[in-house]
C-alpha cells in the first residue's frame, strides 16, 4: 500500500512537473536559472492550489452575507503570516535553512492554508448558512444551474483574461528579463487602484443583489452612485500618482538604473487607464448583483482579447516594449467607457 501510494504521488509529480515544464516554455525565458526556478515555485504552488479556489469561495460567500470582516480578517491574516515567512524561508533566518525561490513558494502555500483555516473558524461562528450546509448532500439541480447560468460567463471571462495575459507575457519576454521584471513589479504598484476598485465591486455586488431581492431600486441607484464617486477620486488619484510620481514610486522596488527608465514608461503608461480601469470593475460588480453577468464579461472578452494583435501591431513601431504597456492602456478604457 505504501510503496503503491508512493508511486501514485511520484506519478502527480512528474504530471504536474511536465505540464509546468510546458507553461514555463512557452514564455520563451532566456535565463537557465529564471526557467529553474520559475519550474520549483510553480510545482509548489499548483500542487497545492486547492487552498486558493477555497478561499475564493469563501470570500464570495462572506462577501455576499454582508460580512467583509470575515474576509478581511482571514486575507490579513495569511497576508500577515507570507509578510513573516517570506525573509524566514527565502534567506534562512534563525534554525531555517535558506530556501530562495522554494521558501518563497512554501511561503505563499502556507499563507493560504492559514486564510483556509480562519475561514474555516467564522464558519464556525455562522448560525445563517453554514449550519445548513451538507458538503456531502446531493446538490439541488435548480440552484446548481441557477449557480452556473450566473458564475460561467465570469469564469469563462477569467480563463480568457489569464490565456491572454500569458500571450502578453510572451511577448515581454522578448524583450528580455528585465521587462519581464518590470511587468511584474509594474502590475503589483498597479494593483493598488485595481483592488481596491475589486473591493467595492464586491461590496457594490453585494448590496445591489440584496436591494434588487427587495425590490429597492432607488436605493440601488443611490448604492452605486455613491460607490462610483468614491471610486472615482480614487482612480484620478492613482491616475496622478503612477504619471506624476513613477521614478520614486518605482525605486522603492528595483534600483538598478537600466531597469528603471522601462519602469516610469509602464507605470506612466498604465497610468492613464486606472480611473477608466477601475469604473469597469466597479460596473462589473454591479451587473454581477443584478445577475447579468454576460454584458461585462463579453465586453471584457473582445477588448482584452483585442490586446493581442494591437501590441503586437504597436511593437513594430518606435514604441516597442511600449507597444505592449499602451496595447494594455486602450483597451481598459474602451472596456471602461463601454461599461
Amino acid at each position: 500500500m505504501g510503496s503503491k501510494c508512493l508511486r501514485y504521488t511520484a506519478l502527480t509529480i512528474s504530471i504536474i512537473g511536465a505540464v509546468n515544464w510546458g507553461l514555463i516554455g512557452f514564455f520563451n525565458l532566456n535565463s537557465p536559472q529564471v526557467i529553474a526556478d520559475a519550474k520549483i515555485y510553480l510545482q509548489i504552488t499548483c500542487g497545492l492550489v486547492v487552498f486558493s479556489f477555497v478561499n475564493q469561495g469563501f470570500t464570495g460567500i462572506f462577501t455576499a452575507l454582508g460580512n467583509s470582516k470575515a474576509a478581511f480578517l482571514a486575507t490579513t491574516s495569511g497576508l500577515i503570516v507570507n509578510i513573516i515567512l517570506d525573509p524566514v524561508l527565502i534567506f534562512g533566518l534563525g534554525p531555517f535553512p535558506a530556501m530562495r525561490i522554494m521558501g518563497a513558494a512554501v511561503a505563499t502555500v502556507i499563507a493560504q492554508a492559514i486564510v483556509t483555516l480562519t475561514f474555516l473558524i467564522f464558519t464556525r461562528k455562522d448560525t445563517l448558512i453554514f449550519p445548513e450546509v451538507h458538503f456531502f448532500g446531493k446538490p439541488n439541480m435548480h440552484y446548481l444551474t441557477s449557480i452556473i447560468k450566473i458564475g460561467l460567463p465570469t469564469s469563462i471571462q477569467s480563463m480568457l483574461f489569464t490565456g491572454i495575459s500569458m500571450i502578453i507575457a510572451r511577448l515581454v519576454a522578448g524583450y528580455g528579463d528585465a521587462a519581464v521584471a518590470v511587468q511584474k513589479v509594474g502590475s503589483q504598484i498597479e494593483s493598488i487602484s485595481w483592488m481596491t476598485a475589486d473591493g467595492f465591486a464586491a461590496a457594490v455586488n453585494s448590496f445591489i443583489a440584496q436591494n434588487h431581492g427587495a425590490g429597492n431600486r432607488d436605493r440601488i441607484r443611490k448604492g452605486y452612485s455613491h460607490a462610483m464617486g468614491i471610486v472615482l477620486v480614487w482612480g484620478i488619484f492613482c491616475t496622478l500618482l503612477l504619471i506624476l510620481c513613477p521614478e520614486p514610486i518605482f525605486r522603492i522596488f528595483i534600483t538598478e538604473p537600466d531597469v528603471i527608465p522601462m519602469g516610469v514608461d509602464y507605470l506612466m503608461i498604465l497610468g492613464v487607464s486606472q480611473l477608466f480601469m477601475s469604473v469597469e470593475i466597479t460596473t462589473a460588480g454591479a451587473f454581477s448583483g443584478y445577475g447579468r453577468t454576460v454584458p461585462p464579461s463579453v465586453i471584457s472578452i473582445i477588448f482584452t482579447s483585442a490586446r493581442i494583435p494591437l501590441a503586437m501591431l504597436l511593437i513594430t513601431t518606435s514604441l516597442a516594449l511600449n507597444g505592449i504597456w499602451w496595447s494594455i492602456t486602450i483597451s481598459s478604457i474602451f472596456k471602461g467607457i463601454l461599461l
